[in-house]
């Protein structure tokens, strides 16, 4: 339950980056009948951002603060340059978008992570 709650975290700020944020243009607002890019966009990369920690436990990689933010900020600049790229709805039209967007949602998404890393510790910390 509570890596849906950071999903569901993630995808907000996806979605609000690409919504509040200047240099970001969304082509095709999304309407609910009429899924558009933006939504799949923020929900694909809301998925992969609350992945990073998960991921790090799985492979027993040491999941300090310091490699969750560093591999978040990889993941959202590649996304972001992705969709530079791609047309998928949103359109980055200028290089301070691309930079503020993709810093904004890897804030984002290191404080969901390292939320949940301090989640899991103190889980392990309590005698049962």
């Amino acid at each position: 339950m509570y890596y849906l709650k950071m999903l569901f975290y993630n995808f907000l700020v996806v979605f609000f980056a690409n919504y509040v944020l200047p240099g970001i243009v969304v082509m095709e607002s999304t309407k609910l009948p009429h899924i558009g890019g933006d939504l799949i966009f923020a929900v694909a990369l809301g998925a992969v951002n609350s992945l990073i920690f998960p991921i790090l436990k799985l492979f027993r990689q040491g999941s300090g603060a310091l490699k969750i933010a560093i591999i978040a900020l990889i993941v959202n600049f590649a996304s972001y340059a992705i969709v530079k790229l791609l047309p998928v709805g949103i359109n980055v039209s200028s290089v301070e978008g691309y930079l503020l967007a993709s810093v904004v949602v890897t804030i984002g998404s290191f404080l969901t992570n390292f939320l949940e890393m301090k989640h899991s510790q103190t889980n392990m910390d309590v005698p049962q």
